[in-house]
């Protein structure tokens, strides 16, 4: 019923306005915002204004292993950034808005943009004025129950002079769990029916740093960039079980540092364009978690270094206006070394995969196409072609060699400024998490959880029909998007067992499907007396389905959620020089299918955010937002069975249950020149 309702007041929204509409632009594929578009809003940032855009849903890209699968759907410029750890939406925070000449909304593809496996990407233009500009910020989160704080401050410096940009920031970086509370903590017995019941309270926190400097100078006839990234993350949570003459105490401390070079060039040679990149990532992780209660003490213990060396050249060639050719390769070497240590009341547990060091060296080779069939037709094909070579060099000694084709076709028909049809044939490989090779541990919740170094990525041959529609002098969007995929070498979990007994590990389940339905709307609401109001909303709904290995049965992908819902509802209101909001979302639930277990995580709604923004001068910003409001209650629940779930009876469920605590924000941002 809640589907059905949200699906017919979206579509009542579109046809309610759409005679509203009315010409702005000429026919094609590539809708132009400009700056003043967004003014109304008073954006800070780059970032605003990416999210003000009509039809348009931001996607942050992937931090896994290659550069070409793991983008964003965000150009600047024209190009993808050259970054992996220092992440789109933080890199587009770090651009003033004054700096935005405007954005390209480009759907289904343009002669001479890589689209970069997306059906609709963003390109922020930036102004080629010198200016040089400093940014300070100051923001802190206070709970409003325990009253703790979580602060956080940047300064970030930018110069552009003639052809050349200059960048830095350093930030003083705040971690937090958003789900900290109290709650209880309930272990039935499956049996008998005993209940045993202890309160349940939480805390989690961190405090790290983070560097980051990039230069773009004109070179060789071209444009060179160079960026680096330094940060590090370290976050501490406890979970405490308390009753009459019993303590039980979860803790997990965990650091994350990381490093990262990038190297790029782009220019004519010939009458082709060359783009080169280098990229250089290094991570260094630690992890202990602990756990203490009468009788019982448990200590699991990760150390982990990982390496991934990138090395991409990419030619482009465009005959004419209509066709654009693109060739190249990537090369690329990933490592892993990784040691843990399982210690269970001082006797050690030797874990499957426990120590591993695992390398995976792969090539790419990649070419497509764009041609302008018509002023209304566009067909996007292509395809890369994938070997990689996994080897094992310590446990297991092993080496496996893959190859996997990569095609890849999007037709698109646009028969007027308003209307756009997409049509995409793909195949898709999963990224492989290196985390999964060696062993690691949640004591808080599912235990000790082995490494395996025979996981395979999963691949995704996919079907999808998306449908666009602008309105309202292209201020509102309707975008409906069907996808099915058939999925081969699913990743979920597998027993692996050694001399200490079997244990759960990320593997390779078998085939299964997914079928997926977006529907986004970005509507006006002035026509409703609220003026300079606007209601964007997107809806995700997830069908997927898998053989379990251990039941023989049908169900969900472990940790695919079925839906997920947004709507946020903005006013800017002149005569103020502010803008309020309200943000809803419908949480989200969670499977886990283990051997002898099933885990169902979830958060129950209602979630809400409600904020306002403050510029009294346009170079300094006040906001303050008020999380949670309505308090969420995380959920997680487990299912354990006296043995594997096919054959043992369910022998008791266990329950951690936490009522979340409302949060203040406070912002205080300054811009300089």
């Amino acid at each position: 019923m809640k589907v059905s309702f949200l699906a017919a007041a979206m579509l009542a929204g579109v046809f309610a306005t759409g005679a509203l509409a009315a010409e702005t632009a000429d026919q094609t594929g590539v809708l132009t915002y400009p700056a003043s578009f967004f003014a109304d809003a008073r954006p800070n940032t780059a970032y605003d204004m990416i999210g003000r855009l009509p039809g348009f849903t931001f996607d942050d890209g992937k931090s896994a292993r290659g550069f070409a699968g793991t983008a964003g759907n965000v150009l600047i410029n024209g190009e993808r950034p050259t970054a992996k750890t220092d992440d789109l939406q933080s890199i587009l925070q770090r651009i003033p808005a004054a700096d935005v000449d405007r954005i390209e909304l480009i759907r289904g593809g343009a002669p001479g943009i890589d689209m970069h496996g997306k059906t609709v990407v963003a390109n922020v233009i930036l102004k080629t004025s010198d200016s040089t500009e400093i940014v300070t910020q100051v923001d802190d989160n206070y709970w409003l129950n325990d009253h703790h704080t979580v602060p956080s401050a940047s300064v970030q410096f930018t110069q552009h002079s003639g052809s050349s940009t200059y960048e830095a920031s350093i930030s003083r970086i705040g971690n937090y769990d958003d789900s900290v509370g109290k709650g209880f903590h309930e272990v039935t017995d499956a049996t008998t029916g005993a209940v045993t019941r202890q309160n349940a309270r939480s805390n989690g926190m961190g405090a790290g740093g983070g560097l980051t400097a990039a230069a773009t100078i004109p070179l060789f006839g071209g444009e060179f960039k160079a960026n680096l990234a330094l940060q590090e993350s370290p976050f501490h949570s406890d979970l405490f079980y308390t009753a009459p003459g019993f303590t039980e105490v979860l803790a997990d401390d965990n650091t994350q540092n990381s490093a990262e070079l990038g190297l790029h060039w782009t220019g004519k040679v010939g009458g082709v364009e060359l783009e080169t990149l280098a990229l250089q990532r290094l991570g260094h992780m630690t992890d202990l978690n602990a756990l203490e209660a009468p009788g019982d003490d448990e200590r699991f213990h990760l150390l982990s270094d990982t390496g991934e060396s990138i090395g991409r050249f990419t030619v482009r060639y465009s005959p004419d206006g209509a066709l654009a050719l693109e060739t190249g390769a990537e090369g690329a070497y990933n490592y892993l070394n990784g040691t843990s240590s399982f210690i269970d009341n001082g006797v050690n547990i030797p874990l499957p995969s426990g120590d591993a060091a695992v390398n995976e060296k792969r090539g790419e080779a990649f070419a497509q196409a764009t041609w302008k069939i018509s002023d209304a037709w566009l067909l996007e094909a292509g395809g890369r072609f994938e070997l990689s070579t996994i080897s094992s060099t310590k446990g297991v000694i092993q080496s496996r060699t893959f190859s996997y084709p990569k095609p890849r076709a999007v037709l698109t028909w646009t028969p007027d400024k308003d209307d756009q049809l997409r049509l995409r044939y793909e195949v898709v490989l999963g990224q492989l998490d290196f985390n999964n090779f060696v062993a690691s541990a949640n004591l808080a919740a599912s235990g000790v959880t082995a490494g395996n170094v025979n996981l395979r990525p999963d691949q995704h041959t996919q079907y999808e029909i998306s449908y666009e529609r602008h309105f309202m002098d292209g201020k509102g969007s309707f975008v409906a998007t069907y996808m099915h995929e058939n999925i081969k070498d699913v990743v979920d979990y597998v027993p692996i067992t050694n001399s200490s007994g079997t244990f759960d590990a990320p593997g390779n389940i078998g085939n299964g499907t997914n079928d997926q339905i977006v529907a986004t709307l970005t509507l006006p609401l002035d026509w409703l007396g609220l003026t300079n109001g606007l209601l964007k909303a997107s809806n995700t709904f997830n069908l997927t389905k898998v053989r379990d290995p251990v039941t023989g049965q049908d169900r969900v992908i472990s940790g695919q959620r079925p839906q997920d819902i947004e709507w946020t509802l903005t006013q800017d209101i002149d005569s103020l020089n502010s803008t309020w909001g309200i943000f809803y979302f419908n949480c989200w639930d969670e499977h886990y299918y283990r051997l002898e277990q099933i885990r169902h995580r979830e958060v129950v709604p209602p979630y809400f955010e409600l904020w306002w923004e403050y510029k009294p001068h346009p170079d300094l910003a006040l906001r303050v937002e008020l999380y949670n409001p309505a308090r969420f209650v995380y959920d997680d629940r487990f299912y354990d069975y006296a043995g594997p779930r096919n054959v043992a009876p369910l022998s008791q469920i266990e329950e951690i249950q936490i009522r979340s605590q409302p949060r203040i924000y406070f912002r205080i941002r300054k811009t300089f020149g």
